[in-house]
């Protein structure tokens, strides 16, 4: 501006410096003239892209303002949108589904109090409740929401989704979980009924046989008494695996922990299975060479149970040749890792059934099952008792070369010695007479236990059920009870608890469970009760000679006034 007018005065100015002020004024009204028409025009052109952008803007709001209704409208999920007062302002087919409104868009502009109560809205959470359908009844639904603006206009948009289907399968599943559960629970009891069931007649037959073997017999009857005692032991074997396999299927078998032994269980292989191999005419070696550790913290059992089965079935398949048990232990500061190889020389295991040997109920082939026999379940119950020992149970095998098993497991090592119960007793070990309750609601188990007895200096009384065995603790004192544990009128437990809790005469009595409920939790419940001892059927002589001088030594140090309590 300034510039411009240096030039003005310039030009009005002759050679002698005068100013030419009427020309200079003019000058002067001209530029103020295109100065204005310019402001006009820039004025002009301002309020025309005012006006373009303010269609611009309006038509953008439209399209975000359909945009958004189109997607609402055209979504799968159930949205619904609404304003500051918590008015419909929109709802799409889902919502309208969900909530059983016939046409959304009658809804529009009432309260979402008629569906939601808005109190359970959380923004950017998912919120679960039960909203109200038209028909009168409850919805669930999870529903969340967020806040927007659209032309300046805030609303809220509400996702929501109906859970009746989610939660009637969630029920559906509950139901089946429990129908499980209770079919878990009742196969278990039948399999504890049955095995009760089959071990009560073969209590009978097995106690039949001992009692015979121990009677002068020919060749010809010692041999029918042997292979009549071997079927009924085969059969136990099978009670056995059955129950195993049917805890291990609800996760109800444990691995306890004791010292145990490992040496201890070469020498038991060798004097249970050497004399079988060799009646076999085939051989028998036990290799400890490389045990570099004795004791260890284990389930003896167990323990037995796997080695046992495995070299059971090396000698059984093996017909020629023999048999090697080798174990090998490494030990590193409290941690013992045990290997036991089982090989033989026998009919070997084909290829393709190598894999599937360890399943349940699986023998290798027909012709093998109808040969050997076997329920299919040892080597499943092994490789699962192998496992919960922290190890595994694998093969190599060849088909009539023979097969090695390797059984491995991991065990803490220990200086502590295995404290086991008095596992052999002779007839003589019972010296002076005792006054023996035996208590047996089943005649022909009464006879062969009466039987049992007659070997011992022992004067038996006799009851059925738990009211006549405290019948006869009122009135008479007794060195041992020997309780049936399963009764009519009055059960086993029960008649134990009475006796405990009572004063009487037989009240510190040795009471010791007879019965064919072998499981874990069935010794445990005995002993809750206050039993002593627990010994199941079939019951051999040698292992009721052992509970009765179990019961007499506790009697022992019971009367011994040095070890009574001092009061």
């Amino acid at each position: 501006m300034h510039s411009l007018l240096a030039r003005q005065i310039e030009q009005c100015t002759d050679q002698d410096g005068r100013l030419d002020q009427e020309r200079f004024y003019a000058l002067i009204s001209s530029a103020y003239d295109d100065d204005a028409r310019a402001r006009h025009r820039l004025e002009r052109s301002i309020t025309l892209m005012s006006e373009e952008m303010g269609e611009l803007n309006a038509q953008i709001a439209l399209e975000a303002r359909q945009t958004l209704t189109r997607y609402i409208l055209e979504s799968r999920d159930a949205l619904i949108t609404l304003d500051a007062d918590n008015q419909i302002l929109l709802m799409n087919h889902a919502a309208a589904q969900a909530f059983g409104v016939d046409d959304a868009r009658a809804v529009s502009g009432t309260s979402i109090d008629r569906f939601i109560d808005p109190s359970h809205l959380n923004e950017g959470q998912v919120s679960t409740f039960n909203g109200r359908h038209s028909a009168g009844h409850d919805v669930p639904i999870s529903a969340t929401f967020s806040l927007g603006t659209v032309d300046g206009t805030a609303f809220r948009i509400i996702a929501l989704r109906d859970e009746t289907e989610r939660r009637a399968r969630e029920e559906a599943l509950e139901i089946a979980k429990q129908t499980a559960e209770h079919a878990n629970e009742a196969k278990s009891s039948f399999l504890a009924m049955m095995s009760h069931e089959l071990r009560t007649p073969l209590n009978a037959l097995l106690g039949s046989a001992e009692l015979m073997a121990r009677t002068e017999l020919d060749d010809t009857q010692s041999n029918y008494v042997r292979m009549f005692n071997e079927a009924g032991r085969l059969m136990m074997a099978m009670v056995n695996d059955v129950l195993d396999y049917a805890k291990i299927e609800a996760g109800q078998l444990e691995i306890e922990k004791h010292p145990t032994s490992l040496k201890q269980l070469a020498r038991e292989l060798d004097t249970l299975w050497g004399p079988h191999a060799a009646s076999k005419g085939i051989y028998l070696k036990i290799d400890t060479d490389h045990l570099d550790w004795d004791m260890v913290i284990g389930d003896p059992t167990r323990l037995r149970q796997i080695v046992f089965n495995l070299v059971s079935n090396a000698v059984k398949f093996t017909v020629s040749g023999g048999v090697t048990i080798r174990l090998n232990s490494v030990t590193k500061g409290r941690e013992c890792r045990l290997d036991i190889e089982v090989e033989d020389t026998g009919v070997g295991i084909p290829l393709d059934r190598q894999a599937s040997i360890f399943k349940a109920f699986i023998q290798a082939d027909s012709s093998i099952t109808r040969r050997f026999g076997g329920t299919g379940l040892g080597l499943a119950i092994a490789k699962s008792l192998a496992q919960q020992m922290q190890g595994d149970l694998t093969l190599r095998s060849t088909p009539g070369k023979g097969s090695t098993f390797l059984f491995e497991a991991r065990f803490e090592a220990t200086l502590e010695q295995e404290n086991a119960d008095i596992e052999t007793a002779s007839d003589s070990e019972i010296t002076r007479p005792l006054q023996v309750l035996a208590v047996d609601d089943n005649a022909l188990n009464r006879q062969i236990l009466a039987a049992m007895l007659d070997l011992w200096p022992v004067h038996t009384v006799w009851a059925t059920n738990g009211v006549e065995a405290l019948e006869a603790m009122e009135v008479q004192a007794f060195d041992v009870v020997l309780m049936d544990v399963q009764m009519p009128i009055m059960d086993g437990m029960t008649a134990t608890r009475r006796v405990r809790e009572g004063q009487g005469i037989n009240r510190h009595t040795p009471i010791v469970a007879l019965t064919a409920n072998a499981r874990k939790e069935d010794r445990d419940q005995c002993m809750a009760s206050g039993m002593t001892d627990f010994v199941t059927k079939p019951i051999s002589a040698e292992a009721l000679a052992n509970a009765l001088m179990r019961a007499t030594q506790m009697n022992e140090v019971s009367d011994d006034p040095d070890q009574s309590e001092v009061a």
